[in-house]
């Protein structure tokens, strides 16, 4: 600890030896008194001197890996580990600066027993990330306040804040092999579909016995048929700007969504890959193991070439809110640039890049109307469309009203014919899918 002497102790004493001085020319007793019982005072402190402090810091967060927006409380823990009492003692832990403490103070003070602890709780609402806790700043002071230790204790933590995807229901559009996408075929499944006349190559175990057994008639049980779909996660990459200095993009918000639903997609047996819209960059799809890694390098490279203005980078986060934003680009520019055929139709070239039998999961914000046709064009062609849609115009300026109500009116427009699902980034993205899967149905 760094030691400092405060002038509160000098200025004590040469208040004393004043009063001192003038009781004796004065001849009051009174004054002399006084100035006798803080020299006394003064000089017992100098004896019995000032040991330094020793305390143990610890910091404990419940839960660990909040979910965005909920509330996480922290509490800090100080505990003397020295022989000497502690009269004064203040602390300010070092709140992550993108979390907003919402209840209670991580600034606190207290006094210490030798073995004693003391602890203060708080309350920080989540933010989508990782948080990093700075020191903790201890200042002890003696119990005259003339002499001051003061610290800056590292005490590592880290808040680790998100919400992964469990599970994306996707429609009925998929592919021969078996997987997880309910159909309205009969065949190996779990759930109950039909019973229909026995035929010799059915298999024995696929009997209705209790049939059998009441009417002497052999039937056939068929279970509603799973099986595994193609579908491409579609970033829009046009729009690189930010709700509010510090805070991820709207490329960003659509890649981690598309990283969130493709990683649940793989994880449900399917055959995932992705695309960008409109430069048309595709993966194809694959369902082998290392598809997983390569999605997730091909959603860095196109957070990064939305930032730079070209495509190919590698390496940065998803939600890195260190990256720069761009002015968006003519149609005509994107088609100059990346190669895009049919007279820059960047729908048409997509559809001919992708299976014809995918599904595509178009994340967007919808801050335009290219996007709702968009959508809109891809399920005229043959493929069962689903729109995830961060909402970016959240802001309370007169613009972002204005941007809201146009959005809300593509939302409206868009439900009629595709899927859709209205997403705010404050929220868990998992929880946007269940409020909408339920509307769905």
């Amino acid at each position: 600890m760094s030691t400092r002497e405060t002038t509160q102790r000098n200025v004590g004493v040469s208040a004393a030896l004043v009063a001192g001085g003038a009781g004796i020319v004065t001849g009051n007793p009174a004054v002399f008194m006084v100035a006798a019982v803080a020299l006394v005072y003064a000089a017992y402190q100098a004896a019995i001197g000032d040991p330094e402090p020793t305390l143990t810091v610890e910091r404990h967060v419940e839960p660990a890996d909040p979910v965005p927006g909920s509330e996480v409380t922290v509490t800090l823990t100080l505990t003397n580990d020295g022989d000497a009492t502690l009269p004064d003692v203040r602390v300010l832990d070092g709140v992550p600066e993108r979390l907003e403490v919402v209840d209670g103070s991580p600034r606190f003070g207290t006094h210490l027993e030798a073995g004693a602890s003391g602890s203060v709780t708080y309350t920080v609402e989540a933010r989508r990330g990782d948080h990093a806790f700075t020191d903790v700043a201890v200042v002890c002071r003696n119990l005259t306040g003339t002499v001051e230790f003061a610290e800056q204790v590292a005490v590592e933590t880290t808040l680790s804040c998100s919400a992964s995807v469990d599970t994306v229901p996707l429609s009925g559009q998929t592919l021969s092999q078996s997987g997880r996408v309910p159909t309205d075929a009969g065949g190996n499944g779990l759930a109950f579909y039909a019973i229909r006349e026995h035929q010799s190559s059915d298999p024995m175990n696929r009997v209705d016995w209790n049939r059998l057994a009441k009417t002497n008639e052999l039937a056939t049980v068929e279970f509603k048929e799973t099986r595994a779909a193609t579908v491409i996660t579609l970033v829009d990459s046009r729009h690189p700007v930010a709700g509010e200095t510090g805070t991820p993009t709207a490329v960003q918000f659509c890649a981690y969504a598309a990283q969130q639903v493709g990683s649940a997609l793989l994880d449900m047996d399917n055959r995932v890959g992705a695309a960008v819209y409109d430069s048309c960059e595709t993966l194809q799809p694959s369902a082998n193991r290392a598809q997983e890694q390569r999605l997730e390098a091909f959603l860095e490279g196109t957070v990064n070439g939305a930032a730079t203005g070209s495509s190919g980078a590698r390496g940065s986060s998803l939600l890195d809110t260190g990256t720069r934003t761009r002015r968006m680009q003519s149609p005509t520019g994107m088609t100059d640039r990346y190669g895009i055929a049919d007279g820059g139709d960047a729908v048409a070239t997509l559809d001919r890049s992708i299976p014809s039998e995918s599904q595509v999961v178009f994340c967007t914000p919808l801050l335009d109307d290219r996007a709702a046709d968009a959508a809109k064009r891809l399920a005229a062609y043959g493929h069962a469309v689903t729109v995830v849609s961060p909402d970016m115009t959240t802001g309370d300026s007169p613009g972002s009203t204005v941007e809201r109500i146009d959005r809300t009116a593509r939302l409206d427009d868009l439900r009629g014919r595709v899927r859709v699902v209205d997403w705010t980034p404050a929220e868990p993205l998992a929880k946007a899918l269940i409020r909408a899967t339920e509307r769905w149905a």
